[in-house]
């Protein structure tokens, strides 16, 4: 919500059934030689599913997530995740800041291919898919922004006929950063995509940590 109650993500939009408001997916992984993709649930090569939310209150959620390889026809638990979320206070702005953490189980290692888009993704609100505004830090455009390494992007636009909007950035810890970002040139959505300079691997033991602030506004960026 932007803080005057405007919605400003989308969840199950129609043209992207598999897109939920705030997702982190990957989309081309190899698992035993094969490709699953995570983020395209409907193929049903994998998924990724709520298990436990361990605490909530006002100024915290942890959730925890694991992602599952069903492309073999049974479920195989690839990742556990944990995802933290806080809230910052402000007097003007809804912020909110999202640490993920990802290990790998069952296996020494999962592979992440290089890819054009995937990962943690903000789907805009609906009211957007018509008319939509992009900038980046770098005062780049919906067209000129994709797969810019930009500090932060915001997406704006009307909602119920008020403009309001949404921006987020990627920590400067996090792997490959500033990390890519993919901005979708027809649906209002865009993700943090390190995989677009190349493959990498998730290993055991090692557990793979992003951060992200996610910041809601009324009026123009």
């Amino acid at each position: 919500y932007s803080p005057t109650g405007k919605v400003v993500t989308d969840p199950f939009p129609k043209d992207h059934l598999h897109q939920h408001a705030l997702m982190f997916a990957w989309t081309s992984s190899m698992i035993d030689g094969k490709k699953v993709d995570f983020w395209t649930s409907h193929r049903k090569a994998g998924r990724i599913e709520h298990v436990e939310t361990i605490t909530e209150s006002v100024d915290e959620i942890v959730v925890k997530l694991r992602h599952v390889n069903i492309s073999k026809g049974k479920d195989d638990v690839v990742l556990d995740e944990t995802w933290e979320i806080t809230r910052v206070s402000h007097k003007e702005l809804n912020i909110f800041d999202l640490k993920s953490t990802q290990n790998v189980v069952n296996r020494e290692s999962l592979k992440i291919q290089k890819y054009h888009y995937g990962a943690m993704c903000i789907r805009g609100a609906g009211a957007w898919l018509k008319d939509i505004n992009v900038t980046t830090s770098e005062g780049k455009d919906r067209k000129a922004a994709n797969h810019s390494r930009p500090n932060w992007l915001a997406m704006s636009g009307k909602v119920d006929g008020d403009m309001c909007g949404i921006a987020a950035m990627s920590h400067p810890s996090n792997f490959r950063s500033p990390q890519p970002v993919r901005v979708h040139p027809d649906k209002p959505y865009f993700c943090f995509a390190p995989m677009v300079l190349g493959d990498f691997e998730i290993s055991k033991g090692k557990p793979y940590i992003s951060r992200f602030r996610f910041v809601t506004f009324d009026g123009p960026v």
